[in-house]
């Protein structure tokens, strides 16, 4: 018996307890999961690699990469926080611009990486995007220290 997929069913039974939707698995080690956040699909991937860690990823409503686990209930309990963090979010008037602007990002950055690597950019392109992008970055530090901050 390969240990990965012992390891796989018992995540897999405790995200079903969670409210997994679907869960797909893909050669043993790799598995797709969704939830329904209110409304909101959220669903992740992980996979479970040679060292016996658990890399985790977001990948609806916008994908992100969520990190490396040492054990399944790392996993389990990662998933379970963001839900909550969904579900609270999803009660504000600004989540859906809020996921817009996410996905901009995300679109932004596959932009970012395409110019970059198929054409010869000068350094005053470069210069102008680093700073537009420190500017935002700028924008969301302010508006964190003059928001209140959630506890999930």
């Amino acid at each position: 018996m390969n240990v990965n997929s012992v390891k796989g069913d018992t995540i897999e039974a405790r995200l079903r307890c969670l409210g997994a939707k679907d869960i797909q698995q893909v050669q043993g080690i790799m598995y797709f999961v969704s939830f329904d956040s209110s409304g909101t699909e959220v669903s992740y991937c992980y996979n479970i690699n040679a060292k016996n860690k658990y890399f985790l990823q977001r990948i609806k409503p916008y994908p992100i990469p969520e990190g490396i686990f040492s054990d399944q209930e790392q996993v389990v309990e990662f998933i379970k926080r963001d839900l909550a963090k969904f579900n609270n979010a999803h009660l504000s008037h600004n989540f859906t611009q809020f996921i817009d602007t996410t996905n901009m990002i995300q679109i932004t950055s596959k932009e970012i990486e395409e110019f970059f690597l198929n054409y010869n950019v000068d350094k005053e392109c470069l210069d102008n995007l680093s700073k537009v992008l420190r500017d935002v970055r700028t924008t969301i530090s302010e508006a964190k220290e003059r928001s209140e901050h959630i506890l999930i």
